[in-house]
């Protein structure tokens, strides 16, 4: 009875090493095409004064005066009779708010005349989320890109054309 007793206790030390830790991937998972950005690179130090405009502290959690104000996606983001803007941005003095969505500059990354990059606080819809988001002006100050980083951010940049 001893000699069955001890090959059976040792049976499922021997499977358990025959098995696969981690099994594949499923074939309909889709990778992100998101950036993958760690923290260093998205805390990255400030670039030097003069690259995209003139440097200002990092402790300054503002947007400059030239980004403030109202973007949108389309003209008819800009049409305050329209209930429908939902391309809508209003970037305040240390907040942006957009249709259904408020967030907060928090830890700034980089920040110049022309460029805010910072972890922002949103909320909106009942929830509540952080995210690495870049703001730069181009085009003579009359387009804002915004850029979000991270695995569930929005792929790519969005281009808002200042309201009038």
């Amino acid at each position: 009875m001893k000699r069955l007793i001890l090959p059976l206790m040792a049976l499922p030390l021997a499977l358990a090493a025959c098995s696969d830790p981690s099994p594949e991937p499923d074939a309909s998972a889709t990778p992100s095409m998101a950036p993958i950005v760690s923290e260093s690179e998205a805390f990255a130090p400030p670039v030097a004064p003069g690259a995209s405009g003139s440097a200002v502290a990092l402790d300054d959690v503002s947007f400059p005066m030239a980004m403030r104000g109202r973007w949108g996606m389309n003209a008819a983001d800009c049409d305050p009779a329209r209930a429908d803007n939902k391309g809508l941005m209003t970037v305040g003095a240390d907040s942006v708010k957009f249709y259904e969505s408020v967030g907060e500059i928090g830890v700034v990354a980089e920040r110049t005349d022309t460029v805010v990059r910072a972890m922002f606080d949103y909320e909106g819809e009942g929830m509540e989320w952080k995210r690495d988001a870049r703001y730069e002006l181009v085009d003579g100050g009359k387009v804002l890109v915004l850029t979000e980083f991270g695995a569930d951010a929005p792929q790519g940049p969005r281009r808002y054309s200042q309201c009038k």
